[in-house]
C-alpha cells in the first residue's frame, strides 16, 4: 500500500496518457488509411490488368501485411498509455476509462473504495 496522488500528480498522470493516446492515434490513423487506400487504387488496377490468380497472390499477403502492421500499431498504442495511466494505491489497479474518471470526481477507486487522490493537501483558492 503507497501514498494517495495528490490532486496535481494525478491530473498529470491522466494529461500524459491522453497525449499518449492521441500521438499512437494519429500515426494508427495515417498507417491504416493511407495503405488502406493503395490496396483499392491497387485492386483497381488489378481487375482490368492481371489475372485473378496473379491479383489474388499479390493482394492477399499484402492484405494480412496491412492487418498485421495496425494490429501491432493498435497494441502497441493501448500499451503505451497503459504504462502512464495513474494507479490505485490501495489494490494497484490501473484506473481507465470509467474507474480514471470516478476517480477524478470523487478521488476514490472504484473497485476498492480506497483514496486515490488525496485531497487534504491541495492548494484551494
Amino acid at each position: 500500500m503507497t501514498e494517495p496522488l495528490t490532486r496535481e500528480a494525478f491530473d498529470q498522470a491522466r494529461a500524459v496518457a491522453t497525449l499518449a493516446s492521441r500521438r499512437g492515434s494519429r500515426v494508427l490513423a495515417v498507417a491504416s488509411v493511407a495503405p488502406g487506400v493503395l490496396q483499392l487504387i491497387f485492386l483497381r488496377w488489378a481487375d482490368a490488368h492481371l489475372e485473378r490468380g496473379l491479383k489474388l497472390s499479390i493482394a492477399l499477403p499484402a492484405f494480412v501485411t496491412y492487418i498485421t502492421v495496425v494490429v501491432v500499431l493498435l497494441w502497441r498504442m493501448e500499451r503505451k498509455k497503459g504504462s502512464f495511466v495513474p494507479i490505485c494505491p490501495q489494490c494497484g489497479i490501473k484506473l481507465i476509462g470509467l474507474s480514471e474518471r470516478v476517480a477524478a470526481a470523487t478521488g476514490k477507486c472504484d473497485s476498492c473504495g480506497g483514496v486515490v487522490v488525496d485531497e487534504r493537501h491541495a492548494d484551494r483558492p
